[in-house]
Order: structure tokens, then sequence, then C-alpha cells
């Protein structure tokens, strides 16, 4: 989410008047009084009243309403841990702002205690108003705990003090309650899509069978890694992809200059996935893809894209890595890439980079969809979009391994399998076949991942 973005935004929302305000307080001190009075026998009982310390005339907006959420989740949440019984909930939204009202059955000393540790466990909590009371103790208050007053959210000394000296500007205060909010979602969805990243290393590792690959049946054309070291490896990469998902959400207009900000990320990664791994280069190629991956779904996090809308953002980032191959004619010394385009014309990654990884929304993704669609469980849909993504993909992993007749050797043998419907056993004997050859399509076990990513975070959009 950006801050700049949405604090415009908030400016331009209808204010509300001061009566409507009074009109509102009002009407929340009747409210308490009358679920107060509810007759729930003698055991004690406790209301929480809860809303939001928004400053200003401006009390409802979207993104006030997603933190408002998120705190009746925390208070919910914590009485189910506490074993508090709610005896009755109620909501309201309006202009003058959301309120949440549960009337629990607890003491109101250990309520207040639940309530304030999630005012204080995080910033966002600064936000939260929820005052406990009870038909004998009209509010408690902080002080009763014996804790100190809240602070300002602007310079952090008592927020009373600032506020009856009016420190500061309620531009200044608007501007650090979006910040607030907005880092907190934003840091909330960087976990969610590096959790969907690493889940998706992780799946593409357990796959089995995979032809030349590691996977929980052996270790393919590999001596010197196994599933745990993918396992290793995929644990240490979380930070890198979540960095790439802030550096989306971050909202660089160009996507160019969004790709170039994951290149030092990158580097940082690698060293990171040989220290788990001494050395072993498991996701290198997952690093470039995944990274640029997580970078997009962090861009495109506040819009409902397409997928083609997600490819193509995508190719937008990458395009310019075509470059690389201009006056190839040129030049005396060649890379093992430069040299592939040069004599094939295979552009590798960069080329499926800057066409939007069309083998993951054209091949993959469709294949995945389908097999799921038809029952199949993940590890056998994933062993299906694998044989599929080798049948097509120029794999310059197995070209470096062996040569372009290997390559092409490998795809009509993955077609084969997938004209007799992917059976186990014919996967398994292409196992051993690839084994013999030393051949492994790592290119395409990265595509397996990325199809894997996309698929969690379509399902997750569909399921919200």
């Amino acid at each position: 989410m950006r801050t700049a973005e949405l604090l415009d935004s908030l400016k331009q929302q209808e204010p509300v008047s001061l009566s409507q305000i009074l009109d509102a307080k009002e009407q929340r001190v009747c409210r308490q009084q009358e679920m107060m009075s509810r007759e729930t026998g003698n055991s004690p009982k406790t209301l929480i009243s809860f809303t939001l310390n928004i400053a200003g005339a401006i009390k409802s907006f979207p993104l006030f309403t997603q933190a408002f959420v998120e705190g009746k989740r925390q208070i919910l949440r914590e009485l189910s841990y506490a074993g508090v019984e709610i005896l009755e909930k109620r909501e309201f939204c309006g202009k003058t702002g959301d309120e949440c009202y549960l009337l629990v059955r607890e003491s109101p000393k250990k309520i207040k205690e639940l309530m304030v540790a999630i005012e204080e466990g995080s910033e966002l909590g600064r936000l939260f108003d929820i005052d406990v009371m009870s038909p004998d103790i009209p509010k408690i208050s902080r002080s009763d705990l014996g804790l100190p007053p809240r602070k300002c959210l602007v310079c952090g000394q008592k927020a009373a003090v600032c506020a009856r000296s009016r420190a500061h500007s309620i531009e200044e205060i608007w501007a650090r309650t979006v910040e607030i909010i907005c880092e907190f979602l934003n840091q909330r969805l960087a976990d969610r899509i590096a959790r969907d990243a690493c889940r998706a290393l992780l799946y593409e590792v357990n796959v089995t069978p995979k032809p030349g690959l590691v996977d929980r049946n052996n270790n393919g054309s590999h001596r010197d890694m196994d599933i745990f070291t993918f396992a290793d490896s995929a644990c240490a990469l979380y930070p890198y992809f979540k960095s790439c998902a802030l550096q989306g959400l971050a909202g660089k207009e160009n996507p160019q200059d969004l790709f170039c900000s994951l290149r030092p990320l990158g580097r940082e990664a690698e060293e990171q996935m040989k220290q788990a791994t001494n050395g072993v280069n498991t996701h290198k190629g997952a690093i470039f893809s995944m990274g640029i991956f997580c970078a997009a779904a962090g861009r495109m996090a506040d819009k409902s894209a397409s997928k083609k809308e997600f490819s193509n953002l995508c190719a937008q980032m990458c395009r310019h890595l075509m470059d690389d191959f201009k006056g190839i004619g040129k030049k005396e010394t060649l890379s093992y890439g430069e040299k592939l385009y040069k004599e094939y014309g295979i552009t590798g990654i960069r080329g499926e980079a800057a066409q939007g990884f069309s083998s993951v929304f054209e091949i993959g993704l469709p294949k995945l969809k389908e097999e799921i669609s038809q029952g199949k469980s993940m590890n056998d849909a994933g062993v299906s979009v694998l044989i599929a993504l080798i049948s097509k993909v120029q794999d310059t992993n197995i070209i470096t391994r062996s040569d372009r007749e290997t390559l092409l050797w490998a795809q009509k043998e993955a077609q084969q399998v997938l004209k007799n419907g992917v059976k186990e056993e014919e996967v398994q004997s292409l196992d051993q076949l690839f084994i013999k050859k030393n051949i492994s399509p790592g290119g395409c076990a990265d595509l397996l991942a990325l199809c894997f990513f996309v698929y969690f975070c379509y399902q997750e959009k569909e399921d919200t």
C-alpha cells in the first residue's frame, strides 16, 4: 500500500460535523449502558468498547476499517486464548467510525490487562481505543493498573499533553496514522507472499517422482544435494522473498526500476543460500525468478489483477534483459548463454522472463488447474505439470549438462509420457533414464515452483 496515495485520498473524504461526533459519543454511552444492564446472572460481567483513535473530522475510510478489523481480530483472539466467554457482541459502522462492543463474563481488571497488552503489543495497537467498564466501574483507566499514559503518535510524548497544546497539525497526525496502518498491512502481506514462495519451493522438491531431479525417492542426477539441502535453502530464502515483496509494495512507478532494486537483494540471498547449504547451489535460478514473482505480487497486491496482468508486469520488469543479446556478433568473448543464443537462438531464462514467463502462464498453470479440477493430489498434479514443461521448454540446464540433442531427446520422451497419460511407472522409468544420462531439468523445476506460487496467490484471493 502506498502511503502518499492513501493520504491524498483521505484528505478528499467528506468530514463529519462536530454535532455528528457528539451525537455518536452520546449514542456510544447509551449502547454501553444498555449492554451492561443485561441480566446475566451472578457472575462478573465486563463490557469492552472498541473504536479507533482517529484525529480530526474524517472517521470513516477503507484503510481505517482494515485497521479496525485487525483490532477486532486481535481482541477476539486474546479472549479466546484466555478462555473468556462472550455473552453478547454488537457492531456499528458509519461516518463517525466503526464500533464494536463485547459483553464478556470476566472481571474488569483481567480484561483491562488483556486489552492493554493489545494496545501496547504493536505500533498498530497505538491506534486502538479499547475501553473496559462494568456496572460497578464506569471505566478502568491505565493508571488503575499502574501503567503510564499513552504516548503521542507523532513525537512519543504524553498524548494528552500534545492534544491539549495542539502540538501537531491534523495533517501530521493523519500522515503518521496512515503510515502506521500501511506499515502493518504491508509487513503482513509481505510475510504472506514470502510464505507462499517458500511453500512453493518446498512443494516443488517434494513432488515425486521427478525425472533427474531431487525428490522423495532419490537425488536424481545430483550428488551434492538431497531433499534436506533444498529444505535448508528454502528456509534461508524467506527474508529475501519478503524483501522482494516489500520492494513491490513500495510503489516504484517504473517496472524496470523495481527489477533493478532486486539485484543487490539477490546477491545477498545467494550468500545466505550457500551458507545454509555449505556452498551447494540449490536455488540460484529460483532466487532470480521467484524474486521477480514476489516483487510483482507485492506491486499488484492492492489491485484485482488478472494472471495476464501479472505476466505482463513481469515482462515489463524484465524486457531489458534481451538487450544482452544485441550486437552479439561483434563480441569476441561470449558467455555460455550468449553462445546458445548465437548458435540456436535459445534465449534461456532471459527470454522466459522478458516474455512474462509464458511457460508458467500458458503451459504450467493451465495444466495444474486442469489436474486439480480432476481431483488429482498436489503431488500428482505437480508431476504432470513438470512433464508438460519438460516436453516444451528449452531448458538450458539440460543443455549445460549435455547438449542440445539431449534436450530434444528429453522433450520427445516427455511428450510420449504425456501422450500416455502420465503414469507413475513411466515417469519413474524416465527418471532412471535421466539419471543414467546425467540429465537435470532444473529450469523446469523452477518453473514448476512458480506455478505453485501463482496458484497459491490466486487461490487465497478467491478464498477471501
